[in-house]
């Protein structure tokens, strides 16, 4: 098959995207790379190729969430709640379980979902106006995280564009609100770094559920089997091998989770290893280390 770049449309759900444009849960910036073409090439170029699309999960596997954990610390510490960090630590982990239920017609936001979880561990401590404190310190919290929040030591902007220039196309596919997640990209200026973008807010579900991954492939017109989802949460990796993808883990201590990957998953020592698995993809048409 052969195209040309007057010719070429990204079409996902019945929405048409263009380069520099948000629709829905994507944010394309760059088809140029995802389709193959040089920009600026007026020829016609082969659409086909043995790159592969990389997708990665964004807190905790690019983004360190450590940070969300001390910033609820320090205000709940602030209003004298006893044991503020590992009430800080146990929120954050209850909130994160409590997000794959909610989809559908019972979808709520993150945000949502993390003020009831923090309301009930209020009043198993006896304050008055649970409801009140929970929805005010989810706000602060956040809202100071997202001003502190960092990438990994092994991650940079600089790392995430090289990569993107081997492969077929660059993802994230992440749970999290809309306006919270822009205010994570433009702290860690991740935003330009990507392809495409996929949101759980804008699909209305959360991971594993298998619209997360379906959605973020058909914003870059990409086949399970040349996809490779990254993710520090073997839950995640489940979700992405259900739908046909490769999945690869990477072992961080973000919020205490230390599951095993799921069985076939490619095994990090590092992230910097992904170069070697998108250079042997693109020998071979095969995801694999060695």
């Amino acid at each position: 098959m052969r195209t040309s770049k007057s010719q070429l449309t990204i079409r996902v759900s019945g929405t048409e995207f263009h380069p520099d444009t948000y629709k829905g849960s994507q944010i394309n910036t760059a088809p140029d790379i995802s389709f193959g073409w040089v920009a600026g090439e007026a020829g016609e170029v082969d659409s086909v190729t043995t790159r592969p699309f990389v997708f990665f999960d964004l807190g905790g596997t690019l983004v360190d969430l450590r940070g969300i954990v001390t910033s609820m610390a320090s205000r709940l510490q602030a209003i004298h709640v006893r044991g503020p960090i590992p009430l800080a630590l146990l929120w954050a982990t209850k909130t994160a379980a409590s997000l794959p239920a909610a989809t559908g017609p019972k979808f709520r936001s993150e945000r949502e979902i993390a003020t009831d979880v923090l309301a009930e561990l209020l009043q198993e401590r006896n304050r008055e106006k649970a409801l009140e404190e929970a929805t005010r310190l989810v706000r602060e919290a956040w809202d100071g995280y997202v001003q502190r929040c960092a990438l990994h030591p092994d991650v940079s902007v600089a790392w995430l564009h090289a990569l993107r220039s081997k492969v077929a196309g660059l993802g994230i596919v992440t749970d999290g609100d809309s306006e919270a997640v822009a205010g994570v990209l433009a702290h860690t200026n991740l935003k330009g770094a990507f392809d495409s973008i996929t949101i759980s807010e804008e699909v209305r579900t959360y991971k594993p559920d298998p619209r997360m991954y379906r959605t973020a492939m058909e914003s870059l017109g990409s086949k399970p089997s040349e996809s490779l989802f990254v993710s520090d949460a073997a839950l995640d990796l489940q979700g992405a091998i259900k739908v046909g993808m490769r999945a690869a883990w990477i072992q961080r201590t973000s919020l205490g989770e230390f599951a095993k990957p799921p069985s076939g998953s490619l095994v990090l020592a590092r992230l910097e290893d992904l170069e070697r698995i998108v250079k042997r993809h693109a020998r071979s048409g095969r995801f694999e280390l060695r």
